[in-house]
């Protein structure tokens, strides 16, 4: 079977036919589907190529993103770091202010003690002037202040152990003072029985007493003698309801036959302190203060120290 393929042509000049054969339609076809192949690939390929120039540009964009975003974090920490240099020079600064508070506090102490007061005011900042610099002045630097700051933190660190030295020396007399052990354990009453040998109020006979009586109304305060420590509260053979303090320097008081005790072991009591009430505990014969003074645990006449207030 043979395939023709007739094409008529119209123009000007007239009509003309052209007729195919087989091999000149298989070329024909051929031809067509090279070029629509051709047409395709051209197609596939330019696209890609501006596919690929999105994606570059879209790169460029995510690096950019990326370098704001480290330039943020710059930023940040070095925000982050002044705010803590500020902080640190904020805390430098309350410490002083606390240290020289203290200074204060000490230095009105001192004045007191040695009666300079009025020539003192450690209450007041201190005067101070002079001409101003104006522009010529130099700024002062994070570093100038942190200097400047430790300068004056050492400057006050070794004025406070000074101050407090000579504090320490003033109030050592007071309290040298209020440890010395003078007066009587009661403030109304009468030496009822004296240190030494006497006849014993229960058997007669000669025997030692190593204390002083004070007789006083039953509940009337016992007072300490000197400022110290409360070593023992407790009830004790012969003594009844027994109290000691220690003062320092080997020395103690004791006060026996108490009706009741205000105070307890390690105890801090000043010197005229109530710390019992007057009774008759223990053995004896009515209302009153055994009071015995000792020395490295030896007892002594507590009379000396009665003449001694």
């Amino acid at each position: 079977m043979i395939m023709r393929i007739t094409i008529i042509k119209s123009d000007q000049k007239g009509i003309k036919a052209l007729e195919l054969g087989r091999s000149k339609l298989v070329v024909t076809v051929l031809l067509s589907m090279l070029s629509l192949v051709a047409v395709v690939t051209a197609t596939f390929y330019i696209t890609k190529w501006v596919l690929q120039q999105d994606l570059v540009s879209e790169s460029a964009i995510q690096k950019w993103q990326v370098e704001l975003t480290q330039q943020k974090e710059e930023l940040e920490r070095a925000k982050k770091l002044s705010e803590d240099k500020v902080q640190a020079l904020s805390s430098r600064l309350a410490s002083m202010q606390a240290h020289i508070l203290r200074l204060d506090a000490a230095g009105a102490r001192l004045a007191e003690e040695a009666g300079i007061t009025e020539e003192f005011g450690f209450g007041a900042a201190p005067a101070m002037g002079g001409p101003s610099e104006g522009d010529s002045a130099d700024k002062a630097t994070y570093h100038d202040v942190a200097s400047s700051l430790d300068t004056i933190q050492s400057s006050i660190e070794a004025k406070e152990q000074q101050l407090f030295a000579l504090e320490s020396l003033l109030l050592d007399k007071n309290i040298s003072a209020e440890q010395k052990i003078t007066g009587r354990p009661v403030n109304t009453g009468w030496l009822s029985s004296p240190y030494g040998y006497r006849a014993d109020p229960f058997s007669g006979k000669r025997a030692w007493h190593a204390g002083i009586d004070f007789s006083a109304l039953a509940g009337s305060d016992v007072v300490a003698t000197a400022a110290g420590v409360v070593t023992t509260v407790e009830r004790k053979a012969g003594y009844g309801i027994f109290v000691e303090v220690s003062h320092g320097d080997g020395y103690t008081t004791r006060y026996g036959h108490n009706k009741a005790v205000l105070v307890k072991k390690g105890d801090l009591v000043e010197k005229g302190e109530t710390i019992a009430k007057v009774g008759s505990t223990g053995r004896s014969t009515g209302p009153h203060v055994h009071y015995e003074v000792t020395r490295n645990g030896k007892r002594v006449n507590p009379w000396r120290y009665l003449k001694e207030s």
